[in-house]
């Protein structure tokens, strides 16, 4: 989906999830909107990760077509 289909969700509270490649690998990070921020979540291949911290969108978010609402 679209980054404007899965907005609504967000918007309501829940978690809206893609995959992007990071570091040669194929990452999948969350999204969430906390205290009106948006905050992210990622797992690396190898298993590491960030934990909820906050995040801008870029470019590449905004145009990305593989958007899912989480659960």
């Amino acid at each position: 989906m679209k980054l404007e289909q899965v907005l609504p969700a967000l918007r309501d509270g829940q978690v809206i999830t893609r995959t992007k490649i990071y570091n040669n690998g194929q990452s999948v990070w969350f999204f969430k909107i906390e205290n009106n921020r948006l905050k992210f979540h990622v797992l690396f291949p190898n298993g590491d990760g960030v934990n909820w911290a906050y995040y801008a969108l870029k470019t590449d978010d905004i145009f990305a077509d593989n958007w899912e609402v989480a659960g």
